[in-house]
């Protein structure tokens, strides 16, 4: 599989959750092979750069529900593919027409879920208005997760020596988003010094928050470059089990 495609699993009571930017997904070879490793599990895409009669292929290659904002221009599409068994209990919530956000709530082992899955704009302050309208659809009364590209470096340490970390609008903005949410970064707090990455230039974050204590588990997949993948959640309990492969 392409570099690029690298997954985040994050098992919630038995169920997985994958998410990569798949700079786009149009070839049958390359959907194949992102469909096989997310196949059982929910997988949450971005700059998919499919249109509707793509998404109707993808139907026929996927056994579960697909819920898709395609969006126009270069780098766009967001997507939320879901398992068959879960597929009764998904709501559709939000989407817009860039491509650049869908939501969804669902329910899994008697628990509500919300999961929200975005794209940041590359320009700093399209960044900086995006994330902070992402306040509106955090809600306390469910577990609520935030997946997707963010294009945002949350720390010094998730950057490469190569990149500079320079000041940037939208990185306090999630901050915010964190701080007013009971957001933490799951990955830093439990690795607060360690250097690892999966890709140069694009950071991508997991935002969770959640009033349950679910036992945790999170697989990182990397390379040398600067880190793009990241979990963040709230618990009021916190008693997680982490598992860092190369």
């Amino acid at each position: 599989m392409a570099s690029k495609l690298i997954p985040v699993l994050c098992p919630l009571l038995m169920l997985q959750l994958i998410s990569f930017n798949a700079c786009g997904l149009r070839t049958e070879v390359k959907r194949a092979d992102v469909l096989k490793e997310g196949r059982g599990k929910i997988m949450c895409l971005q700059e998919t750069k499919w249109d509707e009669g793509l998404v109707e292929k993808v139907q026929k290659e996927w056994k579960g529900g697909i819920y898709t904002s395609n969006g126009t221009g270069t780098a766009r599409g967001v997507a939320i593919l879901v398992p068959e068994q879960l597929k009764e209990t998904v709501k559709l919530i939000y989407k817009e027409k860039v491509g650049r956000i869908i939501i969804i709530d669902f329910q899994h082992n008697n628990e509500n879920y919300r999961l929200i899955n975005i794209h940041c704009p590359n320009i700093e302050g399209e960044r900086k208005d995006f994330v902070r309208g992402l306040n509106k659809w955090v809600t306390n009364k469910t577990n609520c997760l935030i997946v997707g590209d963010f294009n945002i470096c949350l720390t010094k340490l998730d950057s490469a020596k190569n990149n500079t970390y320079k000041n940037d609008t939208s990185r306090t903005e999630l901050n915010k988003l964190m701080e007013r949410n009971n957001l933490i970064d799951i990955w830093r707090n439990l690795n607060p010094f360690k250097l690892q990455y999966s890709r140069q230039q694009s950071t991508q974050y997991r935002l969770q928050n959640t009033s349950k204590n679910i036992s945790k588990q999170v697989e990182k997949r990397h390379t040398s470059h600067s880190r793009r993948h990241t979990v963040i959640q709230h618990t009021r309990k916190r008693n997680f089990r982490h598992n860092t492969n190369s």
